[in-house]
Order: structure tokens, then C-alpha cells, then sequence
């Protein structure tokens, strides 16, 4: 027989089912996913456990496991963990004055190998340090966003880039400008929340 779940396991089972990848490009979205626990692996039944359950609990079972089957991962793969260990090195040498020049990040691979997946595991991850090292809010009282999520497309343009960043911050004025304009307004947002 399966246990019932604790209110904060139903908690944690109601972020993870309002994550998807349109709301990833929003702070809020992002949040769920940073925020959201780990998903509980269903309790593994042999065959006469499961001839056992009654129809609505073997329906219920058979739910929780296709929707962890569904869920894998990210697996830590040596690439994966790879790929994190780079990521973390680059990251944690760019905390230089301002008048240095950063290094930036790109991957590039085939469609399907995961970069996307290996990408946001890491993001989580940093979310979650930053958040925890630096607090929840700036100095300034504005909220820390210390991740910030913009999907790009092989024709994505300094405007559309720009205006993406307004989206993602819910900013008034993502509508209308110059992409001077978005420009600016997506610099402001973004040291508003980072310093």
C-alpha cells in the first residue's frame, strides 16, 4: 500500500506541475522552477503488492510513476558534471571590478544533447547560491534576481534580446521603443536586481 503524501510533499507535487518552459522566461517561472523540491521516486512495488491495491490506488500509483518516469533527471553524467565544473570556474572568476572585461559562456552542440537541460540545472543551482549567500533582496530593497533566463533564436536581434529581458522582469515598458530604449530599461532591471 502507498502512503499518503504529506501537505508538504502535495505542496511541492502543485510547483512542480505548474512549471513549463513559457513561464521559465519569466522571474516568476523561474522562481517555481529554482524553488520546486526534488520530485519523490514512488514507492517501487513488486507484483503482488500492486495486485493488492484497490483500482483508485493502483490508478494513483500508476500516475506518480509515469509522472516520475516522465520527470528524469537531469541526470549527472561525467559531460554534465563536466560542463558544471567549467560553468562554476568561469562564474566564480568573473566577480571583478566593473572596469574588467568578463568572460561570457557559449554552447554549442547538435539539437537534442542538452544543452538546455544542462544549462537551466545550473542556473537553479546558481539561483539557489547566490540567494542563499546574498539574501533574498539588494541593498537598495529591490529583489535579487541573480539568474535571468532569455531563450534565443538564430535571428534574435539586440531589440528583441533586449525586450526579452523586459518580459522576463514583467517591466511597463517591454511594449513600446527604440531598441535604445529596451536597451537601457533591460540594463536598468538588471542592476536593479543584481547589486
Amino acid at each position: 500500500m502507498t502512503s499518503k503524501p504529506t501537505c508538504a510533499q502535495a505542496e511541492g507535487a502543485d510547483l512542480r506541475s505548474r512549471l513549463d518552459h513559457l513561464t521559465l522566461s519569466r522571474k516568476e517561472g523561474f522562481a517555481r522552477l529554482a524553488g520546486a523540491p526534488r520530485r519523490i521516486r514512488p514507492e517501487l512495488l513488486s507484483h503482488r503488492q500492486l495486485k493488492k491495491l484497490c483500482d483508485e490506488a493502483l490508478t494513483e500509483y500508476n500516475r506518480a510513476r509515469r509522472k516520475w518516469h516522465a520527470n528524469l533527471g537531469p541526470l549527472g553524467t561525467p559531460q554534465m558534471k563536466a560542463l558544471h565544473e567549467d560553468l562554476w570556474d568561469i562564474f566564480d572568476s568573473n566577480d571583478q571590478d566593473s572596469d574588467k572585461v568578463k568572460g561570457g559562456i557559449a554552447l554549442d552542440a547538435f539539437p537534442g544533447l542538452g544543452k538546455t537541460t544542462a544549462v537551466l540545472a545550473f542556473a537553479r543551482k546558481l539561483h539557489r547560491r547566490v540567494m542563499r549567500e546574498e539574501g533574498q533582496y539588494t541593498d537598495d530593497g529591490h529583489e535579487r534576481w541573480p539568474v535571468c533566463r532569455v531563450g534565443l533564436t538564430s535571428n534574435t536581434g539586440m531589440r528583441d534580446f533586449n525586450r526579452a529581458i523586459l518580459e522576463y522582469f514583467g517591466h511597463p515598458g517591454r511594449f513600446r521603443g527604440t531598441t535604445a530604449d529596451f536597451g537601457y530599461r533591460a540594463l536598468d532591471s538588471v542592476l536593479f536586481c543584481t547589486s
